[in-house]
């Protein structure tokens, strides 16, 4: 750890195990080994902070006194908590910063009441500014870079971009949750998303991430120059193969097994059935249900967004596979 030097005593002590408890979280948060790495990572980032704004009071307070309740005598002494340390530091109730480690410290005291083992790319996005914020303000209030002990690598997040991995509505999802912690998600998600459009998408709330692809007469504007002629760089196109044991794990037979299981009960499918549904609704030429390979005898192969879906129509309607055999008879005669 660099930066000034003579931190003995109450503040640095608190300094340097507020230090501890951030690089400990930044491992937890990214060792995908660890099922309950989401609860270990706020209760860790959380201890970070508020020993690092205990730290701040006494930097500006100077009285050790400053940082402990007041308590009945004889009662042993009890420091402040974290939101009361937040609050001397940063009085400002709308600063994105702070509301930023509130939210997490919500997350935080509902992970102790629920098991929490994954959530939404907008919390992860949440704790990808939590962990910037921090490594901000260390330096800026004690002077100190974590350089030498954390790597740009290791603050950043590891999380999913596909926007469909992740679905709080689907069947699946709640099973593998729970329909509380579901629920929950679903509430923090959509209070996330409200506030970071509120704090005009400020990056110490959250973190917004874009893509986009425009057309330019301007090349020197351009993050990506795609280009033809003399001038163009050469470039290869490669193709990266997707493992569709993973992207698609469910054959014929698994797929019926899904359905029986997620169904409970609620209708029967045979494999006729199956082959109904795919030709009533253009399953084949949906790459993201359906996939098999090119050689000659490969299974067909489909994804849990499938089963979801199929799940999904069967509630809605229970009809949905003998309305599925009426219409696939009617592909057929076209």
């Amino acid at each position: 750890m660099k930066g000034r030097k003579g931190r003995a005593g109450l503040k640095g002590q608190l300094v340097e195990k507020s230090v501890d408890a951030y690089v400990l979280a930044l491992e937890t948060i990214n060792r995908l080994s660890i099922k309950y790495r989401v609860e270990s990572f706020t209760h860790l980032i959380c201890n970070a902070w508020e020993l690092l704004l205990k730290a701040r009071v006494l930097d500006v307070q100077t009285s050790r006194d400053a940082i402990y309740c007041r308590t009945k005598p004889g009662d042993a002494k009890r420091t402040i908590s974290l939101r009361d340390a937040l609050i001397k530091v940063i009085p400002n109730d709308k600063e994105p910063l702070r509301r930023n480690l509130e939210v997490v410290a919500d997350l935080r005291d509902e992970a102790m009441h629920f098991v929490i083992s994954e959530v939404p790319n907008d919390v992860l996005l949440l704790f990808q500014a939590c962990v910037i914020n921090y490594h901000k303000k260390l330096n800026e209030w004690f002077g100190l870079s974590l350089s030498d002990r954390v790597t740009v690598g290791m603050m950043t997040i590891v999380y999913d971009l596909s926007p469909g991995s992740f679905d709080l509505g689907s069947p699946a999802v709640k099973r593998r949750l729970g329909k509380d912690v579901a629920a929950y998600l679903a509430t923090m998600q959509k209070k996330i998303q409200t506030e970071f459009s509120t704090l005009e998408r400020s990056p110490e709330f959250s973190i917004g991430v874009e893509y986009k692809l425009v057309l330019t007469k301007k090349p020197g504007d351009a993050d990506i120059v795609l280009s033809t002629g003399d001038k163009g760089k050469s470039g290869t196109v490669v193709q990266v193969a997707k493992d569709p044991s993973v992207s698609h794990p469910h054959r014929q037979k698994e797929l019926l097994v899904a359905l029986v299981a997620a169904l409970d009960g609620a209708a029967v499918a045979n494999q006729h059935d199956i082959q109904c549904v795919n030709k009533a609704h253009a399953v084949k030429k949906r790459p993201e249900w359906f996939y098999q390979g090119k050689v000659v005898g490969s299974p067909s192969q489909y994804s849990q967004a499938f089963v979801d879906w199929v799940v999904e129509r069967v509630r809605q309607d229970a009809q949905f596979f003998t309305k599925a055999r009426e219409a696939s008879k009617k592909v057929q005669s076209i």
